[in-house]
């Protein structure tokens, strides 16, 4: 990869993601030729294939779904199919937390590098470190400009980031917002009304004396800004979290920015309504294209045995196989494309000629029908008032958590191999004793939707009763169960109870691959 010093953003800077992009161009696992039923097939007979099941299904049985990989061109197509084919069922899977930033709130300013690199106070709510490198750098320069500048950090993990920190709030796993809105509260109590302080601060498991020193350096008229980020298996309440850091900008006068590797616009329909549909077998049809399916929503394979035809793409080849259709689309370094970033568009150059077998995703599209791209909505924005609503809504409790708390842990990236296997689960130091187990036992974690085997790691990063695992691996991921937020409807994957049960070995055996434990 070519480092550019001179580049306004990076300035000769690649986070861990970027470093190994290219890598997915020779991946061993690259699909190069359609599948269908798992066995190989053509692009004739899968054109061929498609056609004649999309006349065989009504407007109302066809279902698009849209992930990450796809495009802002790409979901302006898929509304213009969409009207095209008369089809409602429309909607963006990519259902992970950070699709909570789409929510706006009034009157809050998007954060410029300028702002991140004059910033004299800085609040940071989750490892915005972790997801945001161009950033991280620029914070740590501001943190230590003038030894007054103040960096403050909201998170319920003790990540590398809250090294760095004047003061560092730990909070229950999924209760940021509720610490936020304490926070808004106290900078503004004219301004942000029908916030019970003391209940909000306890359902957060901080002291309220902690969040007034924070709100009196936050709300200090200087420069500053708030970051925010979220990460799979860690947030309750997407919308909330983001509109709760939002107001804590909004009150104190500085900007904001919403970290996250990908933004989508929302579809039509909610993802909630589509496995709605699946379920209850209204769906016959179902094109799924995007980088988060096949692979990462294992428990969705149930519902999406029940839809007649299925239709995906993808880079990699299937693991395991999948029924229907997989078509092997070009992956990003391989075709020019227009997209956007925090700091501006960029305009995207191929790195090499397109994978033998391989095809545009537009000439997949085309297929279907016409596809004139249609602008998507803006998004909603809402007020002060609704958000104080909002976390009312949540009814939430101060009651003790489970026992056992499950939360994921965003690495860099573990993508097919790319890095180290995620096989290790961080335990807290207190907890050591009570589960009867030391750094190299393994521990068998019990959820409502999996049970697999972890190495424990004795760790200060965890709280006691909070166990976590990586969520670059997708059998992982099935430790968390999809589901529904009773705020908004939209499904997303959150913080999960789990039964524990200290396992018979203590140390690997020879060629044994954790990626297969069950």
């Amino acid at each position: 990869m070519h480092y550019f010093v001179d580049g306004a953003v990076n300035k000769g800077r690649l986070c861990a993601r970027g470093n190994c992009a290219n890598t997915v161009l020779d991946h061993r696992e690259r699909l190069c030729r359609p599948l269908l039923d798992g066995h190989d097939t053509t692009w004739p007979e899968a054109e061929a294939l498609v056609r004649q099941w999309l006349s065989e299904v009504k407007p109302q049985e066809l279902g698009l779904v849209y992930s990450r990989g796809r495009t802002a061109a790409d979901t302006r197509q898929l509304r213009g199919l969409a009207q095209e084919l008369g089809t409602p069922n429309l909607a963006c899977a990519h259902i992970e937390p950070e699709s909570g930033f789409d929510y706006r709130l009034e009157g809050v300013t998007d954060a410029s590098l300028a702002a991140i690199e004059s910033a004299q106070v800085s609040l940071l709510v989750g490892d915005v470190f972790n997801t945001s490198p161009v950033a991280s750098w620029r914070i740590i320069e501001a943190r230590y400009a003038d030894r007054k500048n103040r960096l403050v950090v909201i998170d319920s993990i003790r990540t590398r980031q809250s090294g760095f920190a004047h003061v560092f709030i730990q909070v229950r796993p999924g209760t940021e917002p509720f610490a936020l809105l304490v926070l808004s509260a106290l900078i503004a109590p004219k301004t942000v009304l029908g916030v019970d302080v003391d209940r909000y601060a306890r359902v957060a498991g901080v002291e309220r004396r902690l969040l007034e020193t924070t709100a009196a350096m936050l709300g200090a008229k200087v420069p500053g800004f708030v970051g925010s980020a979220m990460h799979t298996g860690r947030v309750s309440y997407p919308a909330l979290h983001s509109l709760a850091s939002q107001l804590v900008a909004h009150v104190a006068g500085k900007s904001f920015n919403g970290f996250r590797e990908t933004r989508l616009p929302a579809g039509p329909k909610r993802f909630s309504d589509i496995r709605k549909a699946m379920t209850e077998g209204r769906l016959k049809m179902l094109f799924w294209t995007g980088g988060l399916f096949p692979y990462s929503y294992e428990e969705l394979l149930p519902e999406l045995a029940k839809v007649e035809h299925l239709v995906a793409t993808s880079i990699f080849s299937p693991d395991p196989p999948v029924r229907g259709l997989v078509l092997p689309l070009t992956a990003d370094l391989e075709q020019a494309s227009l997209a956007s970033s925090y700091w501006g568009p960029v305009e995207r150059s191929p790195l090499a000629m397109p994978l033998s077998g391989t095809r545009l995703f537009s000439d997949v599209l085309a297929w279907f029908g016409r596809a004139d791209e249609v602008a998507e909505p803006e998004p909603r924005r809402f007020d002060v008032d609704e958000v104080v609503a909002m976390a009312d809504r949540a009814k939430v409790t101060t009651k003790a958590p489970a026992e056992w708390l499950l939360v994921g842990e965003k690495k860099a990236i573990g993508l097919r191999g790319f890095h180290d296997p995620e096989e290790e689960i961080s335990v807290c130091h207190a907890d050591v004793g009570k589960l009867d187990v030391a750094s190299g036992s393994y521990l068998r974690v019990k959820s409502p939707s999996a049970t697999r085997e972890f190495r424990v790691r004795v760790s200060e990063a965890v709280p006691a009763g909070v166990l976590m695992v990586g969520t670059n691996v997708h059998a992982n991921r099935t430790l968390f169960p999809l589901v529904d937020n009773s705020l908004t409807g939209e499904t997303t994957v959150t913080p999960v109870p789990v039964e524990l049960e200290k396992a018979g070995r203590t140390a690997r055996a020879a060629g044994e691959n954790p990626s297969v434990w069950t």
